[in-house]
């Protein structure tokens, strides 16, 4: 049934994964990681640990990177400083009072308290929230009332008076007071599995339960521990589509869901009303991308890492996805990140123990823009087009090669795009020409589904040492086709073939650590659940 399991979400990797944990050994960075390349638009650094562990990542204002590495019995808090290339360590001392998936699922957080210099972060291990003191070094702790409450997503209130936390495991939102270090929880549902969160500018709490397959919108001013309900909205995506909410950001007036369990991002207005699916570009090596932590910069870009992608990608103001790939591969597992004001991306990397930033400073040297026949109605007549036009700011400084830039089509459903495609021309040539028109003729398939769906319009450059960068915008495809017996019966199929505990549980916890944490926590509930029943 693991293999099942392994087979759906991760594929060969988790097919490795699962039988390295029925023998009890450990995955090992050799078996995740490949190759190191080398990147013009992202530079690596090793951290000094021989174990792997690294967690979550914040920034500070003097542009110094913090970082959390722990196994389950130590806890480390990092500094590293840019510019010197030093580390300097603190120690996080406490007994370790939660089970190892716990642990491993919950995955320490931090944010950066300006107002006080201090570093607040999450600690599943001692099922505490801590609090460093920058200049002193020194760290208290607030012990969460919920027994094992896995606490993991942290974020500071618009007033920096308030931290709040998710806690994954003890299905609760909480508070910390940051004077008294008092700690208040409200509740948010059975299995709701709260994971990470942030406030918008209006001051409104957005959380993702990533068991429940919803997002919390919460009126912390309105919120009651006595009856919390009052204050919080539960929203979910319209109509029949469902998805497995991670990361979350909210820039603009449009809050950003990760769908851990697939390859998109939703980028959707407050009322979960009306939402586009951002399509990630399919993974070589995996059969989902898996967005995990999305974050917002201060000029409103969006950003979030692809677990199962292995690259960093960015939503800009106007709606272009851009993705650059990681150097360290094929799998270095990149879950969490953060964005600094001056124009890092910065983000850990598990399986390769090392930190790492994206420079967007750094400009992709060509530009994606699709002509004005979107959004698109297929039927079976025949194929219609997408027009696309390619134009280059070629500099010598440019890490990439126009010589050679590939346009497609990318998308997924949950029965798959439903349509083929072809590219006239398939490739341009912008190291000669600025700008290069191209048309892709889409077709609706035999076994199409009717309905809208959301694919998208990609093109891509390399680097010398064939890193991929993409530019991605959304279309609308309108398939005006009949539902096929044999769609509806694959329909039937798929539904049984998800009707198992344990899938539903992995497709609704996505993997927030990566890698073992997944199957462990999955088969940890099942056990729990198993011997609850005897």
């Amino acid at each position: 049934m693991i293999v099942v399991v392994c087979s759906i979400v991760f594929s060969l990797l988790m097919i490795i994964l699962a039988n390295q944990l029925a023998w009890g050994q450990p995955a090992t960075p050799q078996e995740l990681v490949t190759y190191e390349k080398n990147s013009g638009f992202i530079k690596e650094f090793v951290v000094p640990f021989e174990e792997l562990g690294l967690r979550g990542i914040t920034t500070d204002l003097k542009g110094n990177v913090w970082f959390y590495h722990s196994t389950n019995l130590t806890g480390t808090l990092v500094m590293f400083d840019p510019n010197s290339g030093k580390f300097t360590q603190f120690s996080v001392k406490g007994e370790t009072v939660a089970d190892n998936p716990i642990i491993n699922l919950a995955s320490a957080q931090l944010a950066f308290d300006s107002n006080r210099n201090a570093v607040w972060f999450t600690d599943a291990r001692t099922n505490s929230i801590g609090k460093l003191d920058v200049t002193s070094g020194q760290i208290n702790f607030a012990k969460i009332p919920t027994d094992s409450a896995g606490p993991m997503g942290i974020t500071l209130s618009p007033d920096s008076n308030t931290v709040w936390f998710a806690e994954i495991t003890g299905d609760n939102i909480a508070s910390v007071n940051t004077e008294s270090m008092e700690i208040t929880e409200y509740p948010t549902g059975a299995e709701s599995g709260p994971a990470l969160l942030t406030f918008d500018d209006s001051g409104i709490l957005w959380v993702t339960l990533s068991f429940s397959n919803s997002v919390l919108r919460v009126d912390v001013q309105g919120l009651s521990s006595d009856n919390p309900s009052t204050a919080i909205t539960e929203l979910k995506l319209s109509g029949q589509d469902s998805f497995s909410p991670l990361g979350i950001a909210v820039s603009g007036g449009k809050v950003y869901v990760s769908d851990h369990g697939s390859s998109r991002v939703i980028v959707t207005d407050a009322g979960f009303i009306n939402y586009v699916s951002y399509w990630t570009s399919p993974s070589i090596a995996f059969p989902a991308t898996l967005p995990s932590q999305v974050v917002a910069d201060k000029n409103g870009n969006i950003y979030f890492a692809q677990h199962g992608g292995n690259r960093i990608s960015v939503i800009d103001e106007a709606g272009i996805m851009t993705e650059y790939e990681i150097p360290t591969g094929p799998l270095s597992t990149i879950v969490f990140i953060a964005a600094s004001d001056d124009g890092k991306v910065w983000f850990t990397e598990w399986a390769s123990n090392k930190i790492a930033y994206l420079d967007t400073s750094i400009a992709v040297s060509f530009s994606l823009q699709v002509g004005q026949n979107i959004p698109l109605t297929l039927d079976k007549s025949g194929p219609k087009s997408i027009s696309v036009a390619l134009s280059s700011s070629n500099t010598a400084a440019s890490p990439l090669s126009l010589s050679e830039v590939e346009i497609g089509l990318v998308g997924m459903t949950e029965s798959g795009l439903g349509v083929t495609y072809e590219a006239q021309p398939p490739r341009v040539n912008l190291q000669d020409a600025k700008s290069v028109d191209s048309e892709i003729q889409v077709r609706a398939k035999e076994d199409a589904r009717p309905g809208s769906y959301t694919a998208m319009v990609r093109a891509f450059a390399a680097e010398q040492d064939r890193l991929v960068v993409s530019r991605l915008l959304p279309v609308e495809l309108n398939l005006d086709v009949l539902e096929s017996a044999s769609s509806q019966g694959n329909n039937a199929f798929q539904n049984q073939q998800t009707s198992g505990s344990i899938v539903q549980d992995v497709l609704r916890i996505g993997a927030p650590l990566g890698a073992a944490g997944l199957i462990v926590f999955a088969i940890y509930r099942w056990k729990k659940a198993k011997k609850a029943h005897q």
